[in-house]
């Protein structure tokens, strides 16, 4: 979509194209293709690594590419992926993807077009996904009778039981800590065959019954995170990164032709060292923490799911204050472009970088060391600021 009729050196009337460059188009569709195979190639459960793949790196992948290659590259991965996600889980899994990623789209695209503030899209973004995401929760509770948890379990528990793999498979989670064969199994837990060993009927059983209950956990803890940190982490890294190299990829574009740059917006996206939390709103979001607390204590599931979202608001916001703090002083102490990347980059995989940026970023809201907030103003006699 470009400013059909603009003369040369005129800026373009729309901020998003259908393609910025044949080249850019081309890369962009390469590599979606090769994140979608790698997911199915090789993986014992397809349906669940390209599921995680669409869950997980899609929207930053999609929100990437729409500044620097254009609108049409980014409807193509957005195809791919919902092909690529009916190829392994039919028409339910096409559907369900569809539903997350389309809506995003959507709305990254109007964002753009309009030329909506940097913190207004990645809010729009964000909301769109969490609101994608609970849609998509309830839907699948209604289809499992609401017993999404249980049905999950189930399922994991049933592939266990008929993959060829199970006894290596269970092994490898024995050896990482997350499952334990019972000291009264233990003289017993192997069974000697032809060309080696296998676990024994009893042990397996009792293996599948543990990564049951192990799946089971570990979806009830990371649905707070999805629908919070998450869709708030996937906004922010995708829109800002597709912002910065689209931008680049621009001026690069119109250096090497000797053409004015195309009106390419960067949506008044501050610097990374300048984000921050006015002060108003450390205030409200310090309360969440609170609350957190509070719920915590409560033996209602729904109370400490409210609570867990809660926590999700607190630490994802002051974790990104704490690392646009770390990287000021990175680049106040001259440190090298490499390591901030590097430390950007860990920031969105690592949950132990996140935490330590959080407590960062809450000490940062405290003292105001990079001087971002204007102090407070005096009050006179008459209690007027």
């Amino acid at each position: 979509m470009g400013c059909y009729g603009a003369s040369r050196g005129e800026k373009m009337q729309f901020g998003l194209k259908t393609v910025t460059s044949f080249r850019a188009a081309i890369v962009s569709v390469l590599v979606c293709a090769a994140l979608l195979a790698l997911a199915c190639m090789g993986m014992a459960f397809p349906a669940v690594t390209l599921s995680v793949c669409a869950l997980m790196l899609m929207p930053v992948v999609l929100l990437l590419i729409a500044p620097l290659a254009g609108l049409i590259p980014m409807l193509t991965g957005l195809a791919m992926t919902v092909a690529s996600l009916y190829a392994v889980g039919g028409w339910m899994l096409c559907g369900l993807g569809a539903l997350y990623l389309a809506p995003m789209t959507a709305v990254y695209a109007a964002c753009l077009l309009r030329k909506r503030p940097f913190w207004q899209t990645v809010g729009a973004v964000a909301g769109t996904l969490s609101l994608m995401l609970i849609v998509i929760f309830v839907l699948l509770q209604n289809m499992t009778g609401w017993q999404l948890y249980a049905a999950a379990g189930d399922a994991v528990a049933d592939t266990l039981r008929t993959m060829p793999g199970r006894d290596t498979l269970l092994s490898m989670l024995c050896q990482a800590g997350l499952l334990r064969v019972p000291a009264s199994m233990q003289e017993t837990a192997l069974v000697a065959v032809e060309g080696g060993y296998v676990l024994s009927a009893e042990v397996a059983e009792e293996l599948t019954r543990q990564a049951r209950t192990l799946a089971i956990s570990f979806i009830q803890q990371l649905l707070p995170a999805l629908l919070v940190s998450g869709s708030a982490l996937n906004a922010l890294m995708g829109v800002s990164l597709g912002l910065f190299y689209g931008r680049r990829a621009v001026r690069r574009r119109a250096y090497k032709r000797n053409e004015p740059e195309q009106d390419i917006p960067d949506l008044s996206m501050p610097p990374l060292s300048q984000w921050h939390i006015p002060r108003p709103w450390g205030m409200r979001i310090g309360i969440f923490a609170v609350g957190y607390l509070l719920m915590n204590l409560a033996g209602n599931e729904t109370v400490y799911l409210l609570g867990a979202l809660m926590w999700q608001v607190f630490y994802t916001c002051f974790a990104v204050q704490g690392l646009a703090a770390f990287h000021y002083s990175q680049k106040k102490r001259g440190t090298g472009r490499f390591w901030r990347v590097a430390i950007i980059a860990a920031a969105f995989m690592l949950p132990l970088v996140q935490t330590v940026l959080m407590v960062i970023g809450v000490l940062d809201q405290l003292t105001n060391t990079r001087g971002l907030r204007p102090p407070l103003a005096p009050r006179n006699n008459n209690g007027e600021e």
